[in-house]
């Protein structure tokens, strides 16, 4: 891009404003920049006759785990923005490295909670713990600086610190791909994405720690196109037990409500805890993504339900499955279908807490488990419901058929 020595008037800015405005008050004030004064259709207008810059019409600009559509406009607004932090030359040398690259390097970032740095700690490989204050610029930042805990809908601890990884990722990307595309073009992001979950997790290991992933993101350096003008980084939410699940409940299940609540009070008092923790269990079960979490709830939800009054731990397996096929089976046949699901529950869930994989040289299919979860979701909801409606039988009498 050819262009000379550039005198550019500083857009005002409400130093004053709210935070969370912050952003957008720089994005209005070069996009006005732009737009009125004469140094930036000069800008505008080079910028669109480099081939480099025409070359991406049509395409997104990546942010790693997002892309932005490609605008000039943008560029130019990234440009005379760098010109003011960085200087004329060093904001025309980054530019060109921009252009003149397949690639740009972003932050992979995975916010925490639960720990909190006073200054970066050097992971190595580009990989380090970063205090909220050090990250770039940001709406995420901005929201979490606002203050420590979000206090609607319900007290929320907010990030004080962010575990990162600068990397590369494809600059420029088409919009159409699918994620596993995604992953095979940028292996490298995709691979670090993974060490910043077991860097989170195994600070757990550390004494006193208890550090939960909870947002994952990434952002473009700042000193580099298209840098916080191209929008955020994208991502999601990440603490497993949360959930992103939605059911619509209707008027029909009104009366199965009211049922439930009514015997769930009438419940002895000492069955009231552990049918609560029962059921919190089975609510986890179903709101986790991982399936390995999700058999390791579900059967210690079953558990809690099934062998309440199993104190010495007598032959757990197989009272696990009789109890439960004789609970709630109609007759022979439909207590040995209950039966065999019971024990593939406690099998799965024995092999997650033993080993903690489903896949570890025992011939279990993950595949499977995933497949037949919805089934075994099902079978604890209607054990657990009988209980609520029935109270706890005398187990030896029930296997008996005494009653």
């Amino acid at each position: 891009m050819e262009i000379g020595r550039l005198q550019i008037p500083r857009p005002e800015i409400d130093e004053v404003a709210s935070v969370d405005d912050r952003l957008t008050q720089l994005y209005l004030g070069y996009s006005r920049l732009i737009e009125n004064e004469e140094v930036g259709t000069q800008v505008l207008a080079a910028l669109g006759e480099d081939p480099r810059v025409q070359a991406l019409d049509g395409y997104m600009i990546s942010n790693g785990n997002n892309a932005t559509r490609f605008e000039i406009k943008t560029l130019a607004m990234w440009f005379l923005w760098a010109i003011h932090e960085y200087g004329q030359d060093i904001a025309e040398e980054n530019l060109n490295t921009f252009l003149d690259s397949d690639k740009v390097s972003v932050i992979n970032t995975l916010w925490v909670l639960g720990i909190e740095v006073e200054r970066t700690l050097d992971l190595g490989n580009e990989y380090r713990i970063e205090s909220v204050h050090k990250m770039p610029n940001s709406r995420d930042k901005q929201h979490y600086l606002k203050r420590d805990v979000q206090y609607f809908p319900q007290p929320t601890p907010k990030p004080k610190a962010a575990i990162t990884c600068t990397c590369q990722t494809t600059k420029a990307v088409k919009g159409d791909e699918t994620f596993q595309q995604m992953k095979m073009r940028d292996e490298e992001f995709w691979n670090s994405s993974q060490r910043l979950s077991e860097i989170a997790l195994l600070l757990n290991a550390i004494d006193g720690v208890s550090c939960i992933p909870y947002y994952s993101t990434s952002y473009a350096l700042s000193d580099m196109p298209i840098g916080m003008f191209g929008g955020s980084g994208g991502g999601s939410p990440i603490y497993d037990i949360i959930g992103r699940r939605s059911l619509k409940l209707s008027e029909d299940s009104v009366s199965e409500i009211h049922s439930l609540v009514d015997a769930f009070g009438a419940l002895p008092l000492d069955d009231k805890p552990r049918m609560t923790r029962a059921l919190s269990r089975l609510s986890q079960a179903k709101r986790r993504d991982q399936i390995e979490d999700k058999i390791l709830d579900l059967g210690i939800a079953l558990e809690m339900a099934l062998l309440d009054d199993n104190v010495n731990n007598d032959q757990l397996s197989q009272s696990f499955r009789l109890r439960g096929s004789w609970l709630i089976g109609k007759d022979g046949d439909d207590r040995h279908i209950i039966y065999c699901q019971l024990r593939d529950i406690y099998k799965y869930r024995c092999q997650v807490a033993h080993s903690g994989s489903l896949c570890k040289n025992n011939g279990i299919k993950i595949d499977r488990v995933r497949n037949r979860f919805k089934e075994y979701s099902c079978l604890a909801e209607r054990i657990i419901r009988h209980l609520i409606y029935n109270g706890h039988p005398e187990w030896s009498k029930l296997i008996l058929g005494a009653i």
